[in-house]
C-alpha cells in the first residue's frame, strides 16, 4: 500500500502508491465522520440545521464508494481520477462541492504519477486549492477556501519528503483555520471557526494520521454559546441523508452500552448489511444499514447492548409508492422545463402546481447531491432547463449538474423558497428564453423572504443576545431578533421589513405548526398590521416554523 513499507502502522512513508492513497482518504473520511457533529455546530448562525459536516462526509463516501468495489487501480493517477468523480456525483451542499473540486485539483495535479512522492503532493494540493477558488464565484477568505490556499502555500515551500509536506500542510492549515474569525467579522461575532474549513483540517488530520509515525492530537473545540459539544455525540438526522444502495429494509438504531469498539462493530455490521454507518464513542452507538432481514441486525445489536430508537422502514414499498406517483417511462421531449428544490409535501406541491416539471425533495440539511440534481434534469428532459435552487447551499450543485448536462439551462439564483414560488409566478412559457429568465430574475430580486427557526445554541450575532431554544427571524438571510415565541418574532420580523407598499404576506407554515395555530397567528398579525393581508399556506418544512413572504 506505501512505498517502501508494507506495516503502514506508525511509519515514516516516503511516498504513496494506488492502495495506499486509497486508504489515506478513507482516514481522512474516518477523521470527518467522527468529528460531523462538531463540524455541524460551527454553523454561523444557530438554526438546528447546520449541514457542513454531513455534506462534507457525504461527499468523501461517495468518492470512496466509488473506488471500493472497483478492480485495483495500478496508478495514483488513475485513482485519484475515480475518487475524483465519485466525488463530483456524491457532492452536497456548497462545502461539499467545493471540496469535490478541491479533489479534482488533486486529480490534475497527480495526472501520469504512477506513485505519490512529496514533490507530486505539493503539485497535487497546489492543483486543489486552485480548484477551490475557481468552484466559488466570488471567493471569499476567511472561508474553506483561505484553509486551501494555506495548505498548499505550505505545502510548496515544503523541502522535504512526503510526510514533512503533509505535516507542513496540516499545521498551516490548522493556523489558517484559526484565523478565519479575523478575516470574516461574522464568524468572530459568532464564536466559530469556519466550519468547512474545520472540515477540510480533519481530513488532513487524518491524512497525516495514516503516513506519519507521530500521533495527531486533534480536536474541536466548542462554539460559544453551545452547552456542550461532543465531537463523539449523535446528530439524529444525520443518517437520513445517506443514499439508498439496495432495497430492503432501512434499519436504524442507537446501542447503550460500555466499552464499545466502534470500528469493530461497524465491520460487523458491514457483513451483514449495506449502506452501512456505524458512529459514536465506547458508550453510545448510533446504527444505519440496509438490509433484506432487520432481525439479524437488531440480534447484533442486542448482543452489543440495549437498543433504543428503533427505526424500520421497508423501502421496496417505498419504491412501489414512487412507482405509483411517477409515470417511470420518459417524459416527451419538451422546449422548456423547470427543476425546483423544496422542503416540505406542501411547498412540493405548490411549486409542481406552478409548472416545475420535477421537483427534487431537499433543502436545508437535506441537500441534493450533484447526480441526484442531475438526474432530475434528465428527467425533466427539455432542450433548455431553468433550476430553481431555492437554497444558497444548493447553488453550487445546481450549476455543476448543469455544467455535467448535455443540455441548455440557467440556474435561477433563488436563495428562499417564497423566491423560487414568486420565480414561477412570473413563469410564462410564451416568452422567449431571455425575457423568461429576465422576467423570473427580477421576481426573485423583488421578493422579501423571511424565516422562523428555533436557536440550536446560543450566540449573539449582528449585537442580538441569542439563548439556545429562542426563535429565531431572518430576512433575506440576515438575523433580525431572537424571541421567546414565534408570534414575537414574526412581529419583530415585520416591524423592522415592512415597507410602505407592501400589501400581501404570506406565511408558509411547517411540521411543526397546525392550522389552526397558523391561522390564529395570521390573525392576530392582521390585528398588528392591518394594511395587509395574511395568507396561511401548509409548507410542511422540517426545521422552519415559517418561511414569510412579503410583497
Amino acid at each position: 500500500m506505501v512505498s517502501g513499507s508494507q506495516d503502514m502502522t506508525n511509519q515514516h512513508v516516503a511516498s504513496l502508491n494506488a492502495e495506499g492513497l486509497k486508504q489515506l482518504f478513507l482516514s481522512g473520511t474516518k477523521f470527518i465522520e467522527a468529528n460531523v457533529d462538531a463540524i455541524n455546530s460551527l454553523n454561523v448562525f444557530p438554526v438546528p440545521d447546520g449541514d457542513t459536516g454531513i455534506n462534507m462526509l457525504l461527499t468523501l463516501q461517495a468518492a470512496n464508494d466509488s473506488v471500493a468495489t472497483s478492480l485495483p487501480q495500478e496508478t495514483v493517477g488513475s485513482l485519484i481520477e475515480s475518487l475524483a468523480k465519485g466525488a463530483l456525483l456524491g457532492a452536497r451542499g456548497n462545502s461539499g462541492v467545493i471540496f469535490s473540486q478541491f479533489i479534482k485539483g488533486m486529480a490534475n495535479g497527480l495526472s501520469g504519477c504512477k506513485e505519490c512522492h512529496g514533490s507530486n503532493l505539493q503539485s497535487a494540493l497546489s492543483h486543489a486549492a486552485d480548484a477551490g477558488y475557481l468552484a466559488v464565484g466570488t471567493p471569499v477568505e476567511g472561508t474553506m477556501l483561505s484553509v486551501m490556499k494555506a495548505a498548499a502555500t505550505a505545502a510548496k515551500n515544503t523541502k522535504g519528503d512526503l510526510v514533512d509536506v503533509l505535516r507542513n500542510a496540516y499545521e498551516s492549515s490548522v493556523v489558517a483555520l484559526a484565523r478565519t474569525p479575523e478575516q470574516l467579522p461574522i464568524l468572530k461575532e459568532a464564536g466559530v471557526v469556519d466550519a468547512g474549513g474545520q472540515g477540510l483540517v480533519a481530513f488532513f488530520a487524518g491524512a497525516l494520521t495514516f503516513v506519519g509515525s507521530e500521533q495527531v492530537n486533534f480536536e474541536i473545540s466548542a462554539a460559544t454559546g453551545s452547552n456542550s459539544l461532543n465531537p463523539t455525540a449523535i446528530n439524529t438526522d444525520f443518517l437520513e441523508h445517506t443514499e439508498d444502495e439496495m432495497y430492503g429494509y432501512c434499519t436504524q438504531f442507537v446501542i447503550h452500552g460500555s466499552e464499545f469498539n466502534p470500528s469493530k462493530i461497524r465491520s460487523e455490521v458491514m457483513h451483514i448489511a449495506n449502506s452501512t454507518v456505524v458512529i459514536g464513542d465506547d458508550k453510545l452507538l448510533r446504527v444505519h444499514a440496509h438490509t433484506y432481514n432487520p432481525g439479524e441486525l437488531l440480534n447484533l445489536g442486542t448482543q452489543k447492548g440495549n437498543l433504543d430508537q428503533i427505526t424500520i422502514q421497508n423501502m421496496d414499498l417505498q419504491y412501489a409508492e414512487f412507482l405509483e406517483k411517477h409515470d417511470k417511462a420518459q417524459r416527451p421531449l419538451a422546449e422548456l422545463g423547470i427543476v425546483a428544490v423544496a422542503a416540505g409535501k406542501g411547498i412540493s406541491t405548490i411549486l409542481k402546481e406552478l409548472g416545475a416539471a420535477v421537483v427534487i425533495e431537499g433543502g436545508q440539511a437535506m441537500n441534493p447531491s450533484t447526480a441526484e440534481i442531475l438526474s432530475s434534469i434528465t428527467e425533466a428532459n427539455a432542450k433548455f432547463t431553468i433550476i430553481l435552487p431555492n437554497n444558497s447551499n444548493i447553488i453550487l450543485a445546481a450549476e455543476q449538474a448543469l455544467e455535467m448536462s448535455e443540455g441548455k439551462g440557467f440556474v435561477l439564483p433563488a436563495t428562499t423558497i417564497p423566491q423560487g414560488i414568486n420565480a414561477l409566478l412570473a413563469f410564462n412559457p410564451d416568452q422567449s428564453n431571455e425575457d423568461l429568465l429576465s422576467a423570473m430574475t427580477r421576481a426573485i430580486s423583488e421578493t422579501k423572504s423571511g424565516e422562523i427557526t428555533t436557536a440550536a445554541r446560543s450566540a449573539e450575532i449582528n449585537g442580538i443576545s441569542i439563548t439556545e431554544g429562542n426563535f429565531i427571524a431572518l430576512v433575506d438571510g440576515k438575523l433580525v431578533s431572537a424571541e421567546n415565541s414565534a408570534e414575537k418574532a414574526l412581529i419583530t420580523m415585520l416591524e423592522c421589513s415592512l415597507a410602505q407598499d407592501d400589501s400581501l404576506v404570506t406565511l408558509y407554515f411547517g411540521d411543526q405548526i397546525n392550522l389552526a395555530i397558523a391561522q390564529s397567528t395570521a390573525s392576530l398579525l392582521s390585528e398588528r398590521f392591518p394594511s395587509c393581508e395574511f395568507e396561511t399556506i401548509e409548507g410542511n418544512q422540517p426545521f422552519y416554523q415559517y418561511f414569510v413572504s412579503i410583497e
